[in-house]
């Protein structure tokens, strides 16, 4: 019992440290709200953090009774305990293992399934596309990729200024 114990606050600290979420600590919260997702973001930390906490005091309790029985049967048993000891604490220790590795092949199938995979990033046609014969400078592209509704500012830069000065010589 002190073994799982010891196997679930290990699994919850990777899990913790992988930033994966078991399904006891899976929480749906139907509204799309930002304080929603806030929450849903937040809440399987907190219960992971809680269930340590649990666990810790669970396996202090254990330990206290696994201590007076220890004592209780030293007493009794004297000079053979040593060896009774010895095979119980070796038949445990195989069991923590292979519920070690079942742990670790729980955490690796669901760092396979909960990682997010980067998905295709959007590409958005362009803004202007010069379907004329004459070819526009950077900074008139650049000022035409802000699109109809940018507002020149009232300063006017260099860039702009040589923008206006460019287009009164074409007019003229």
């Amino acid at each position: 019992m002190i073994y799982n114990c010891n196997t679930n606050i290990c699994c919850d600290q990777q899990c913790l440290k992988k930033q994966l979420i078991p399904t006891y600590a899976e929480i749906k919260i139907p509204n799309t709200s930002l304080a929603c997702k806030y929450t849903q973001h937040k809440v399987p930390n907190i219960r992971i953090r809680d269930e340590i906490k649990y666990i810790h005091t669970e396996n202090q309790q254990l330990n206290l009774q696994i201590y007076h029985l220890h004592l209780s049967v030293a007493n009794t048993w004297r000079n053979t305990w040593l060896y009774i000891h010895h095979t119980i604490e070796e038949k445990l220790q195989r069991e923590a293992q292979m519920e070690y590795k079942t742990r670790d092949k729980k955490l690796n199938k669901s760092a396979q399934t909960q990682t997010r995979t980067p998905q295709q990033e959007h590409t958005f046609y362009p803004r202007v596309v010069n379907n004329t014969d004459v070819s526009f400078s950077n900074c008139k592209m650049a000022l035409l990729q802000k699109g109809l509704k940018y507002n020149l500012h009232s300063k006017q830069k260099n860039w702009l200024r040589n923008l206006a000065l460019e287009a009164e010589i074409a007019i003229s």
